[in-house]
Parts: C-alpha cells; sequence; structure tokens
C-alpha cells in the first residue's frame, strides 16, 4: 500500500473549493466529506456535537478604518476587503477580528505601538505619557506575539479602539514590488489582511474548563473577561502606509521601525491635518487534513484485508480551531477521564533531519520540547498531560530572512493555487510527511512495549529552569533536586522496560 501524491493534492483541491469558516454552512459540508470518505476506508466515525460563542463579520456593512480632515473630507477609508487576483476563486470571508466588539470609534489621537508587545506599550507611554493614551487607537504590526494579547494591551493602556497590519518587513522581506509579492511569489501583497481570533483562552468562552454540552451553565458574555472590550480591525500595508504617514512626534527606535516605504516611523499622538474617526486555508490547516485523508485511506485498505492494530487508532477533524481551539478544547473537556521530501536518492527523512538539525550533544535530530499553545494538540498537552507530537515540513528561514510564520497566513491567499505553485507543486512533501505519520502510527499501535525514553524530559525540564533567572539563585535549588531526582528514576525506568518481554 502507498500513498499517493495525486491522492492528495485531489483532497486539497476539493476541500480548498469551498470557506470553512467554523459553524457555517460550507465548514459542515467539508467535515461530512471527510466523515464520509473514513466511513467509505472503514472507520467508525463519530459527530460529538458543542454550543459554543463564535462571532463573524457582516458582509452587508464592511469593516473599515477612516481617516478624515478637519474639514470632514476623507483622506483614506480602507476597503475593508481584500483585492482578488483570481475571479474563478471561491468567495472567503472579509477580514475581521473574531471576539472584537460591534461598534465604531473616533479619536484624534493614533499610536504606533510596535508589535503590541506590553514592553512596546510601555516604552510608548513613558515616552507619550499614559494619559495620552487614553481614549486613542492604537495601530501595531504583526508578530512577535499573540494578536489577541496586542488587543488586551493596548485596551489596558486605555486605549478604545486597536488596528493590526502585516509590516513588509515581517511578511514581504524581499519588498513590495508587484515581481516580489503575491501572485508571483508566497510574500504578503499590499492589500493582504490576517484574520484570526483575539480569544485569549482556548476552548468556548462561555464554558471554560467545562465541555459546552447542551446542559452545560453558560456564563453571560458580557461577564467573559476574556473577550476583548475594544474594537480591533486588520489592515493591509498599503493602507497602514497612508495612514502612518500622517503620525507626527517623535521618531521610534530602529529596532521599532518596519520597511513600508516613503514612511518615517513615529510614536504619533496628534494626526497630521486629521482625526482618525479567515479563509480558505490551503496550508493552515487543510493541507494536514489532505494528507490525513490518504493516510486513512492506505490503513482503510490494510483493514479490510485484515490487519488489526494492537492499539485503537482515532483520527480526528475538528472545527472552530482558528476560533481558540474550540472543537478539540470541548472534546478533551468533555472525554478529560479518558487517557492527537525533495532529497537525494537513498536519503531517509532522518538522514535530512540530521543534516539540517543536528543536535551536537547527543548526536541525534534536535527536538523541541514543549508543543505550545498554537493548534489542536494544545488540550491534550495541557489538560489531560497524553504524550503528543507535531512534526511538519517548513521553509529555510535563514533563506526567507527570518520570516514569522509562511507570509499569506489567515488570508484569501492561502489558497489551492498558492500550494501548487509556490510551496509544493508535485505534493511530494506531503506524501513523504504522510509516509512518516502512517509509518509512526503503525509502530506506536503495533509495538508490544512502547520505548519511551523518559530520560529525555529530565534535559527539557534542566534547560527550561535554567531560562529562568531569578534574582536569589538558590530560590530554585529545591526545583534542581527535583529535576535531579526525577533523572534517576527516568534512568531506571528506562533501564527496565528494556527488559521486558517484547512480546
Amino acid at each position: 500500500m502507498t500513498l499517493g501524491t495525486a491522492n492528495i493534492e485531489a483532497n486539497l483541491k476539493d476541500l480548498t473549493s469551498r470557506p470553512h469558516l467554523a459553524g457555517l454552512p460550507e465548514d459542515l459540508e467539508s467535515a461530512e466529506v471527510v466523515a464520509e470518505r473514513w466511513k467509505n476506508d472503514g472507520l467508525l466515525v463519530i459527530k460529538p456535537k458543542y454550543n459554543v460563542l463564535l462571532s463573524y463579520p457582516d458582509d452587508n456593512n464592511l469593516n473599515r478604518v477612516t481617516l478624515t480632515s478637519d474639514d470632514g473630507s476623507v483622506i483614506i477609508q480602507t476597503n475593508g476587503t481584500e483585492k482578488v487576483y483570481d475571479s474563478a476563486q471561491a468567495k472567503t470571508v472579509n477580514p475581521f477580528l473574531a471576539y472584537t466588539p460591534n461598534g465604531t470609534v473616533n479619536s484624534t489621537k493614533l499610536f504606533y505601538g510596535n508589535y503590541g508587545a506590553l514592553e512596546d506599550l510601555q516604552k510608548l507611554a513613558s515616552v507619550v505619557g499614559n494619559a495620552s493614551l487614553q481614549g486613542s487607537i492604537i495601530i501595531m504590526r504583526y508578530g512577535s506575539i499573540f494578536r489577541g494579547d496586542k488587543i488586551m494591551h493596548a485596551q489596558y493602556f486605555g486605549a478604545i479602539g486597536a488596528i493590526l497590519y502585516n509590516d513588509p518587513a515581517d511578511y514581504a522581506p524581499f519588498g513590495t514590488t508587484a515581481d516580489q509579492v503575491y501572485d508571483q511569489k508566497w510574500y504578503m501583497p499590499p492589500s493582504g489582511a490576517q484574520r484570526g481570533s483575539v480569544l485569549i483562552l482556548d476552548g468556548d468562552p462561555l464554558t471554560p474548563i467545562y465541555p459546552s454540552t447542551d446542559y452545560m451553565y453558560r456564563l453571560k458574555e458580557e461577564n467573559v473577561k476574556y473577550l476583548p472590550k475594544i474594537p480591533a480591525q486588520p489592515i493591509g500595508y498599503a493602507e497602514a502606509q497612508v495612514i502612518l504617514q500622517y503620525l507626527e512626534g517623535n521618531e521610534v527606535p530602529v529596532q521599532w521601525r518596519g520597511a513600508l516605504p516613503n514612511v518615517t516611523y513615529r510614536y504619533g499622538g496628534e494626526l497630521h491635518n486629521g482625526s482618525d474617526a479567515w479563509s480558505l486555508g490551503a496550508i493552515d490547516p487543510t493541507s494536514g487534513t489532505a494528507t490525513m485523508l490518504e493516510i486513512t485511506r492506505v490503513l482503510g485498505e490494510m483493514y479490510k484485508n485484515g490487519f488489526r492494530p494492537r492499539r485503537s487508532l482515532m483520527f480526528c477533524s475538528w472545527g472552530a480551531e482558528e476560533y481558540g481551539l474550540i472543537g478539540s478544547m470541548e472534546y478533551v473537556q468533555e472525554y478529560v477521564k479518558v487517557p492527537s521530501a525533495y532529497d537525494a536518492p537513498g536519503q531517509t527523512v532522518y538522514d535530512k533531519w540530521m543534516r539540517v538539525n543536528r543536535n551536537n550533544i547527543t548526536d541525534e535530530p534536535k527536538l523541541a520540547y514543549g508543543l505550545g499553545s498554537g493548534s489542536d494538540f494544545f488540550s491534550f498537552d495541557q489538560l489531560v498531560g497524553s504524550s503528543n507530537m507535531d512534526a511538519r515540513y517548513t521553509y529555510n528561514s535563514a533563506e526567507q530572512r527570518n520570516i514569522a510564520s509562511h507570509p499569506l497566513y489567515h488570508t484569501s491567499y492561502e489558497v489551492f493555487s498558492m500550494m501548487k505553485k509556490f510551496v509544493d507543486p508535485d505534493f511530494t512533501a506531503h506524501r513523504t510527511m504522510g509516509q512518516f505519520i502512517g509509518v509512526l502510527v503503525l509502530l506506536l499501535s503495533e509495538t508490544p512495549v512502547l520505548q519511551f525514553n523518559v530520560t529525555r524530559y529530565t534535559m527539557a525540564l534542566m534547560q527550561a529552569m535554567n531560562n529562568l533567572k531569578p534574582n536569589d539563585p538558590t530560590i530554585l535549588d529545591p526545583l534542581r533536586n527535583a529535576i535531579n531526582d526525577f533523572g534517576k528514576t527516568a534512568e531506571d525506568f528506562v533501564a527496565r522496560s528494556k527488559l521486558m518481554d517484547r512480546e
């Protein structure tokens, strides 16, 4: 049984033919496609349902940012949409930030807050004064921290509204001319605007910790402290360029400066003669779903031919991940008591991994311990403490001038043609990742005694502790002793597991 690149390509093309914003009919249609495929492959399919709080933009009333002059004439009004490069592309949701409140805010004060990190806004406040930030609007660039934290930080410092944009320094590092951005390259074009959730809690905000089943008690929306209280809107950097050109005040330090042409980055405050009145997902997450469908097809064929794994295998496709890992979080909260290519001939994935990312101390590929909170593994990792992993092919960061993520992330340009043209034209990387995950699944399901090398946790814990810089280093002595004790026990566990009967 082999995985086919043509099958993966067809899966991705089909799944990206419709937008799949959580809770809408198109998303249900995509879920039904996956469910039907799994049934045909011989899998038992279950469909748990949850009632959760989601938010949507109003396509009849576009979200806009308007800059007006003293006499009321409009200097610039943002489009509230993105430029369409392919007329055949399916309609996508217009740029918005999920869970920001509806409303219109007006201010004569506009400030630039860099990435919106706490230290950025503390620096801004120290320059312009805390009082000046009260009742203002703050424009910040994407990157460095979670977008929801940017909004909450602006709110904390007294802003009544926030604007986010993708600066070319982070998303179009080779320039903003037409030949250097989408649809000629995979970098952010001038009108691109990143959608996304700003919820700083994972899961349904109305039922924190608990599953959002029909019988569950729900908080009132106005009492949820994790929801922002100020409106916010993402815009394209071409629109941000015009707005930033009108800022006055002192120039910002070098590390705050982006790469917008003809812009002198300033802290802002007084406006120059004026007053300030998610998508098809070809990379995130659908490329993974397309590959998973091919894995389940092959395993389904093996099952029909008599294969029975020693351990149960569960393949999951959750909704509302982009809103805050809601589908997977609610599932884990409900079932919390129930323990988610282009190489030279002859080279393996392991060979390539060793060549580009070797751990010189252990002489093995580097592993990044700690999965963070960026995807559906978070609930399993942080709530139930299961063993989890995430694997991916990614770009060479040095060649891409250290961009933070794939540049078209959460824009309407994250489409099948972009994947086909710029990322994985022949779907070799997809197939290789599918083969890797498929073999790993078989090993984990068939090996009688799983050889967990828990001594790795000792190294990870020690490294995490060494990253702490307390004023009094002796305060960490009890923690260091506990890690050392764990290390001895871990070594004993590994030694004993190797003596167990493998069959």
